[in-house]
Parts: structure tokens; C-alpha cells; sequence
């Protein structure tokens, strides 16, 4: 079966990659590889040097490399640097000033969403569509062209890069209107962030109670608590319960909740016992109703 990230049934277009970093490299090297024409900017030399190497056209600035680009990604490190790169400074243009109407302009950084708000806006009245074009995977996905792109705009622009995105995606995900992408990444991250500091405060509980750390991975991984972690979904939403709701529901998270707060009492109370400081514990308890449904 062929791989339909390397797959292209589109004609190759013009595309330009400001940002040849750990991302930015092995995303300019998928769109090279599936065919299309481009042009790369980076401040390292070395980086565009690797990517010349390959195929892709230098410019010597972001707006340079945007010229008659159909899209460009944008791959930078953070706000700053992408207002830079979109709408130039110190008398440069930006890549705003040079795309034509039509353009498609995504950003893979991790911006504000007022950032892109701002940044979309400023496109729309040049007939250039900005989009916020999320990306996870890590380095190995980038390597690999397999990062999920959660992508927030509308829906002609989404689906004139989708095929470019493609290049290097396992999937595109459409969020919805400009902000959704990043809203959505933004969600995503705070997920596994929350996750790693519960598993930091499981693992301080388990070490100051003299348990061997080895023994709490074995259990994690044998007992499904990664999978409990998105048992809210199972539940229906954020929202509280309206009445009892389906076949007595309110009864079964009146269960949990009560185990829940009665284990999560005896964890802080070993804590206390050992000397130990959970504040993602602590809040998790003072919340632990609302995330049951049972409470604002």
C-alpha cells in the first residue's frame, strides 16, 4: 500500500519555508521531496546550505522567499519573531507585502491567538489568508512527515494548503475559523503538560514513602491510568450534569466521585505523613467534583 503522506496527486506549486530548525529543516525537505519549488530563509547559513543541498532555492529574507509563493510556512520561535517575518521591520518588508492576492500564509509557530487574529487580519485586507497551522509530533514526526497540523481559517484557504500541508502531515485537522488551530494545539499541550506534572507528584508520593519508582511505572503502564486520564470524554463534556441524565448517570459519577475524593484524601494525607508538597493533588481534590459533571 503506498504512503499517502509521500502520495501527491496535486501539481506541484510554490511554496516558501521561513524557519529550517529542528521543524522547519525536515518540513522544507518533505516539500521538496513531493515536488514543489522551494524557496527556504534562515538566519543559520549552515541550515539553508543542507536544504541547497537538496533542491530548494535560497532568499536572502522571509519576503524574498515569499514571492510568488502559493504558501508559505512560517516555522519561527515565537510571537515576535512571526510578526517579524509577516510584516517586516526596520524599513524590510514582510511577507505580507509581497504575497499576491490568493496566498496562504501558515503559521506552525505557537503564537497568541490575538497574535494571529491580528497577523490574519492585516492578510485579509491584502487578499492574503492567514492561517493557524498548529503542528505536534516532535522532531521525529517532522523527520518522519508525520506531524498531526491543526489547522484554524477558512474553508477555501484551509483546502488550498491542505495538499502542501500534506507533504509533511499524517493528517490536517480543521478547527474551525481563524484561532481554532491554535486554540486547539494550545489544548492539546496543556493536556500532556497537566499529565507529566501528576505523574511528577505520583512519583514524589511513591519515592517519599520509600516505594522503588520502577514499581509505580510497572503499575501505571498495567493498570490503564493513562487511559482513565481521558475518561471525561466518556462522561460528555465539561459542562455540569443537567438532571440525572441518561439511564441514571448522575448515580454512577456520584460513585466516582465519591472514591475519587476519598483516594485522593488518603494521597494527601500520606503526603502530609512524608512531608511532601502535591499542589496539582490538592487542586485536583478541590476540583474533583467539577470534573465529575456535579458542580459549576
Amino acid at each position: 500500500m503506498s504512503d499517502p503522506v509521500r502520495d501527491s496527486t496535486h501539481d506541484p506549486v510554490k511554496v516558501a519555508v521561513i524557519g529550517l530548525g529542528r521543524m522547519g529543516g525536515p518540513i522544507a525537505g518533505h516539500l521538496i521531496d513531493v515536488g514543489h519549488e522551494v524557496r527556504v530563509f534562515d538566519i543559520s547559513d549552515d541550515a539553508v546550505a543542507a536544504l541547497e543541498a537538496r533542491g530548494a532555492i535560497a532568499a536572502a529574507t522571509p519576503a524574498e522567499a515569499a514571492i510568488d509563493a502559493a504558501v508559505v510556512s512560517v516555522v519561527v520561535f515565537d510571537d515576535a519573531q512571526t510578526r517579524e517575518v509577516l510584516l517586516g521591520a526596520d524599513g524590510r518588508p514582510g511577507v505580507l507585502d509581497v504575497l499576491a492576492p490568493g496566498a496562504v500564509v501558515a503559521v506552525h509557530t505557537t503564537v497568541s491567538i490575538d497574535t494571529i487574529r491580528d497577523l490574519a487580519a492585516t492578510g485579509a485586507a491584502a487578499g492574503v489568508a492567514v492561517l493557524d497551522a498548529g503542528i505536534s509530533g516532535g522532531e521525529d514526526g517532522a523527520r518522519a512527515g508525520t506531524l498531526l497540523t491543526m489547522v484554524g481559517g477558512a474553508d477555501d484557504a484551509v483546502a488550498r494548503a491542505t495538499p502542501v500541508l500534506m507533504a509533511f502531515s499524517k493528517d490536517v485537522i480543521h478547527a474551525g475559523g481563524v484561532g481554532a488551530g491554535m486554540s486547539l494545539k494550545l489544548a492539546r499541550n496543556a493536556t500532556g503538560y497537566m499529565m507529566m506534572a501528576g505523574v511528577h507528584e505520583a512519583m514524589t508520593l511513591a519515592a517519599s514513602a520509600g516505594v522503588d519508582l520502577a514499581l509505580l511505572r510497572r503499575t501505571i503502564d498495567e493498570t490503564g491510568v493513562l487511559a482513565q486520564a481521558l475518561s471525561p470524554f466518556a462522561l460528555g463534556g465539561p459542562e455540569p450534569l443537567a438532571g440525572d441524565g441518561p439511564a441514571g448517570l448522575r448515580e454512577i459519577l456520584e460513585h466516582v466521585r465519591e472514591l475519587g475524593e476519598k483516594d485522593l484524601d488518603q494521597a494527601l494525607g500520606l503526603a502530609s505523613d512524608t512531608g511532601v508538597d502535591l499542589p496539582v493533588a490538592r487542586c485536583t481534590r478541590a476540583s474533583f467534583a467539577r470534573v465529575m459533571r456535579l458542580a459549576d
